[in-house]
């Protein structure tokens, strides 16, 4: 017998009929309409992008005159074209600077990364939060002022103490739960919005 979550729902059917790679879009489609992430020429990173439904629609918001970097160890299965580059690395190895030749800052960093999960809860959270905090590097090193950080985080006993660790960079943060998340699941998507400029050391 199938596993629940493995059977087609609503969004698994609705992204085959219009075509994206995952039921995972409306996730960021949802967020987007009620936070207004995504605009045309921005320049956006998605990390663990792979299999590739965010890098659809990011690239569709921010059009042709904006750039859209996806990084995942696994390939993607249709190899996309402009304005989406696709480098396949390990973000526990890469160091974000390896970034810069393909924008200096970005507008908007998006993490939809998940570990594999062991069934343990405790386990998984803690592999979650791994990413989230890996995550976390790469846009506070890339992401430019006044720009967004989502990433996705899997609820357990130290979710506060991450968004604890990042709310002192940000305008303000938001924790969201998009409708199309399964009620099973535990993940948060926290939404740093607006980054703070970093304040200027007075010589």
């Amino acid at each position: 017998m199938a596993a629940r979550r493995d059977r087609p729902d609503y969004y698994s059917r609705k992204a085959r009929q219009e075509q994206f790679a995952s039921r995972a879009v409306y996730k960021l489609a949802d967020i987007d309409r009620q936070h207004r992430l995504l605009q045309p020429g921005q320049r956006v990173l998605d990390l663990g992008c792979a299999p590739g439904s965010w890098l659809q629609y990011v690239s569709s918001r921010v059009g042709p005159q904006g750039l859209v970097v996806g990084v995942d160890q696994h390939p993607l299965p249709n190899p996309p074209g402009p304005p989406i580059v696709f480098r396949q690395a390990d973000i526990t190895s890469l160091p974000p600077e390896d970034l810069h030749h393909l924008s200096a800052a970005f507008d908007v960093v998006l993490s939809d990364l998940a570990p594999a999960t062991s069934g343990i809860k405790d386990v998984d959270h803690q592999r979650s939060l791994n990413l989230a905090r890996r995550a976390w590097e790469f846009a506070e090193r890339l992401l430019a002022a006044g720009g967004h950080f989502l990433v996705k985080v899997f609820a357990g006993p130290d979710f506060s103490a991450f968004v604890a660790a990042i709310k002192p960079h940000f305008q303000k943060v938001v924790l969201i739960k998009p409708t199309a998340s399964r009620k099973e699941s535990r993940e948060i998507y926290v939404l740093g919005y607006q980054k703070k400029a970093k304040p200027q050391i007075k010589s």
